[in-house]
């Protein structure tokens, strides 16, 4: 009896566990390496090319960014969505 009563516990440990890992994994992130061509302080943006491709990321809530024009960086970012218009 004693050995189901700490199955038991031991099961509803992993399963608060892993709903909790779930929850804290949020949204996915992905990344983007290329050259730095543009940083601007001001409006704090980070352009990055790569290839014929160049994004700018925000970089708003990032400190210490010692990254400069020229540098190749790997950038971690996340899909946020501001607005959604149905059509």
């Amino acid at each position: 009896m004693r050995s189901r009563i700490v199955l038991v516990v031991v099961l509803v440990a992993l399963t608060a566990l892993v709903a909790t890992w779930s929850l804290a994994a949020g949204p996915k992130q992905y990344q983007w390496t290329g050259e730095v061509t543009d940083l601007d302080a001001k409006a704090k943006t980070m352009t990055v090319k790569k290839g014929d491709e160049t994004w700018e990321f925000s970089t708003e809530g990032l400190k210490d960014l010692k990254a400069k024009k020229g540098d190749r960086v790997t950038v971690y970012y996340v899909a946020i969505a501001k607005k959604v218009d149905l059509k």
